[in-house]
């Protein structure tokens, strides 16, 4: 194996795909749904309606004048002195809804047509006039009344498995969670995006009988890490489009709400938490990038492309899913244990670590396992590529998969 043939494998593979309509759907899809789903809020906030709606409070002439004064609540209100009247007026559209009082029980009625209330900011004002009714039966004064609303000061800390605390836990708790659900969907995505282009790759080249004469003038093993290299590529290209896309966004819009949102998020990750997530997403989407390589070797034609895939992104659910199950369920057996398990600690330990459910030493041991299969794939399923590049077998892969694991440990191999 030379590193030219090495390049120029690697570099062939990249320009091919990089010019293909299917890579750059790939790509732009996510971008270009999110900029329709913009368009459509966009739209929707600009089409919305901003007229108030219409309250009558009834018979609660003190409730309606402080409704009036709190404009917390974007609503218009007015007195009537009885419930009927009120219904009348609603029957008749000339109010929204109408709020009753008595014995110390409020219920607003709203009719199905009306414009939007917020029912938690109008509970929360009502509450509000409550207290200080009950402040003034009780004769207390404002400052007695602002004593007693005012909340006693509370903060945390976390405290992990290693006997290290740190401080801001809620925050760094949600941020952290944010960033592994996120980075899990987009391992997911990734994931059922390249092992199918992996698959077509080499599916298309065996079965239109080219790797014949690819392999007279290079090694299997030139071939094989030559398309990963490529195919990996363009996985880094496909990423900073998007990092490329929201630096452009963040720039041009930056007093947008989603951008100021997604800045508050990070601004909250922990670095640590942030490498170490990153390195076992890195290392987990190579070792999908080389299990799908391998078994895209047994692969006769590309009818079978879909049959040796599946598999694959079957094993990559069970973290994704697992991933979402995950929140109250700490001390969980079998999620733990998996959570080491290569293939499937890519998506699950940073979920753990970002709920603070595992640390950074547990991260440490699942990264490692991570590249000791690595190694082992990198190094023993070259064997199995060499052995089923050039063998087209009858029937399903299944069969071509168990014929192959004979003799993977063996120390005869082709040379290269």
């Amino acid at each position: 194996m030379t590193k030219h043939q090495l390049f120029l494998v690697a570099q062939q593979t990249y320009t091919n795909r990089l010019k293909t309509f299917g890579f750059w759907s790939i790509v732009l899809a996510p971008i270009l749904i999110l900029l329709v789903i913009g368009g459509i809020v966009f739209v929707m906030d600009a089409t919305k309606s901003t007229e108030k709606p219409t309250v009558a409070v009834v018979n609660n002439a003190s409730l309606t004048t402080y409704l009036k004064q709190n404009k917390a609540v974007g609503a218009r209100y007015k007195n009537m002195p009885s419930a009927t009247k009120a219904k009348q007026a609603l029957k008749r559209d000339k109010i929204d809804g109408y709020l009753t009082s008595a014995n110390e029980q409020y219920h607003l009625t709203m009719s199905t047509d009306a414009d939007s209330l917020s029912e938690d900011t109008l509970q929360s004002t009502i509450n509000q006039y409550y207290m200080l009714n009950q402040a003034t039966k009780l004769h207390l004064n404002a400052d007695q009344l602002q004593t007693l609303m005012d909340p006693p000061a509370f903060d945390s800390t976390v405290y992990n498995k290693n006997g290290k605390s740190s401080a801001g836990g809620a925050t760094s708790n949600t941020a952290n969670s944010m960033l592994a659900g996120g980075l899990g969907i987009f391992i997911f995505i990734f994931l059922t995006a390249y092992v199918g282009m992996i698959a077509q790759e080499i599916a298309n080249e065996k079965s239109s009988r080219i790797m014949e004469i690819l392999l007279a003038v290079t090694s299997p093993g030139v071939q094989f890490f030559g398309k990963l290299l490529g195919v990996a590529g363009l996985a880094i290209t496909h990423g900073l489009v998007y990092v490329l896309a929201g630096g452009i966004f963040a720039i041009f819009m930056p007093k947008n709400q989603y951008i100021n949102m997604v800045r508050g998020m990070l601004a909250g990750v922990d670095i640590n938490f942030a490498i170490m997530t990153g390195l076992l997403a890195i290392v987990g989407i190579f070792l999908y990038m080389i299990l799908t390589a391998i078994i895209s070797a047994m692969i006769n034609d590309l009818s079978q492309v879909q049959q040796a895939v599946s598999p694959i992104t079957y094993v990559a659910m069970i973290g994704y899913i697992l991933s979402f199950v995950l929140e109250g369920q700490p001390h969980n057996l079998l999620i733990n244990v998996l959570s080491y398990v290569p293939f499937i600690s890519q998506t699950l330990m940073p979920a753990r670590l970002g709920l603070q459910y595992a640390n950074m030493t547990d991260a440490l041991i699942a990264l490692l396992l991570e590249v000791v299969v690595l190694i082992f794939l990198a190094r023993y399923g070259l064997r199995v590529y060499k052995k089923n590049v050039l063998t087209y077998t009858d029937g399903n892969i299944t069969k071509a998969a168990l014929l192959s694991l004979k003799g993977l440990f063996s120390k005869k191999t082709i040379e290269d």
